[in-house]
């Protein structure tokens, strides 16, 4: 799959209204999780933390996959000019 294959796929996902409510009620859960955790927990504490900073990395590079398609296409319509 090359780069532009990827990134229609991607904006596919992210022009999708319900994209950005699935991020935060997913974020939403990992983090009332965490707030329910006694400060003993601390391997527990710490995976859930960092699950909610996977989440955000997972966002993060749909998005750039996304914006890298764009380019990708854009580029090819220069090269083409």
């Amino acid at each position: 799959m090359d780069k532009i294959e990827l990134g229609a796929h991607a904006k596919m996902i992210t022009e999708n209204k319900a994209y950005p409510f699935i991020f935060d009620m997913v974020r939403e859960h990992y983090m009332n999780a965490w707030s329910k955790t006694d400060p003993s927990q601390e391997l527990l504490r710490e995976t859930l933390y960092n699950t909610v900073v996977a989440l955000g990395d997972v966002k993060r590079q749909i998005e750039a996959l996304t914006v890298a398609g764009d380019n990708a296409i854009f580029e090819k319509e220069m090269e083409d000019k």
